[in-house]
C-alpha cells in the first residue's frame, strides 16, 4: 500500500497551471495536462460522464456544452477536467471519443460507420486489449478515460490525424467482408434477375422452358453466377462503392450490360436453340 501511496504522491507532485477562457487559473496534474493537450488537437468529442451521480443511469454530456452543476452554461473540456480533479473523480469522468475510432452506427438503428472507422476500432481494441480494461469508458463511440491512457495509445490516436488508417490489410479484409454481406443480402438476387432477363431475350418465342427454369437446372448456379459477376464487373469497369451513409452499392445494370450470348451459353451449358 505504501508503494501505491508513494506513486500517487509522485504523480500529484507534478502540477501545471491551465488558463480558462475567462483568464482564471486551474491547477491540473501535469500528466493529465499533457494527455489533455495531446488529445485536444485530435478529431473527436470530449464527454463529461456523470453516470451514477444522483443515481442517474445515463448522464453523458458532449463538450463544450451544458452540464448540470456548473455555473456556466457552456462547459469547456478543460473546466470538466478541473471539475473531475476537484471532486477526485467521484461519480465523474472525462472521456475522449476519437472520430477515427468510432465504430458506432451513424444514428441509433441506422447505417454502419465507415469501414475504415470500424477497421481502426477493432485494430485498436486488439492492440490495447489490456489497457482498455480500465481505459474504455463504455460510452458513445470508443470513449476513453483520460486517466488510463498510455503514451502509446495517445500516439496511435494522433497518428490517425496524419493518415486515417491503422492497418491497410485489416481494412481491405473488412471491405471484402462488407461486400460479401451486400452480395448475400441483395446483389446476388438482383444479379440473377438481370441474367435471367438477358437469357429470356435470347429464347425463342415458342419455347416451353422459361429463363427462370433454365437457371434453376444449372448445377452450382450460385458459384457460377458469382464468377460471371466478377468477370463482368472487370469488363464493365463497375465496382463496389461504399456509400456515404453506410452500406455498399454496385451498379448491377451496368455489370449486366456486358453479358453476351457466349456468357449465357457457358453459364447454362444447354444446347437450346437460342435466338441469334
Amino acid at each position: 500500500m505504501s508503494d501505491l501511496n508513494n506513486a500517487a504522491s509522485y504523480v500529484l507532485s507534478f502540477i501545471e497551471e491551465k488558463t480558462r477562457e475567462d483568464g482564471s487559473i486551474i491547477m491540473i496534474n501535469s500528466i493529465l495536462s499533457q494527455r489533455f493537450d495531446a488529445l485536444d488537437g485530435c478529431s473527436g468529442h470530449w464527454i463529461l460522464d456523470l453516470r451514477d451521480h444522483e443515481n442517474r443511469g445515463y448522464d453523458l454530456h458532449y463538450l463544450p456544452g451544458y452540464a448540470p452543476g456548473f455555473r456556466v452554461s457552456n462547459v469547456s473540456p478543460l473546466e470538466a477536467l478541473a471539475y473531475c480533479v476537484k471532486n477526485r473523480w467521484k461519480d465523474c469522468r472525462l472521456l475522449f471519443s476519437p472520430e477515427h475510432l468510432n465504430a458506432d452506427c451513424m444514428w441509433p438503428g441506422g447505417y454502419d460507420a465507415p469501414s475504415h472507422h470500424r477497421s481502426n476500432n477493432r485494430v485498436f481494441r486488439e492492440e490495447y486489449k489490456k489497457e482498455l480494461e480500465f481505459a474504455d469508458g463504455d460510452a458513445d463511440g470508443l470513449s476513453l478515460d483520460i486517466r488510463f491512457l498510455t503514451d502509446d495509445m495517445i500516439e496511435t490516436i494522433k497518428s490517425l490525424e496524419d493518415y486515417p488508417i491503422l492497418d491497410e490489410c485489416d481494412w481491405s479484409n473488412l471491405e471484402i467482408d462488407d461486400q460479401n454481406e451486400a452480395w448475400d443480402s441483395w446483389a446476388s438476387s438482383d444479379w440473377r434477375r438481370a441474367v435471367e432477363s438477358k437469357l429470356g431475350e435470347l429464347l425463342p418465342e415458342n419455347t416451353d422452358t422459361d429463363a427462370d427454369e433454365i437457371l434453376d437446372s444449372v448445377e452450382n448456379l450460385d458459384s457460377k453466377l458469382l464468377e460471371l459477376f466478377h468477370a463482368c464487373m472487370e469488363q464493365s469497369n463497375a465496382y463496389w462503392l461504399e456509400q456515404y451513409q453506410g452500406g455498399w452499392y454496385v451498379d448491377v445494370d451496368r455489370v449486366a450490360s456486358v453479358v453476351d450470348t457466349a456468357d449465357l451459353r457457358d453459364l447454362t451449358d444447354l444446347a437450346l436453340p437460342l435466338a441469334p
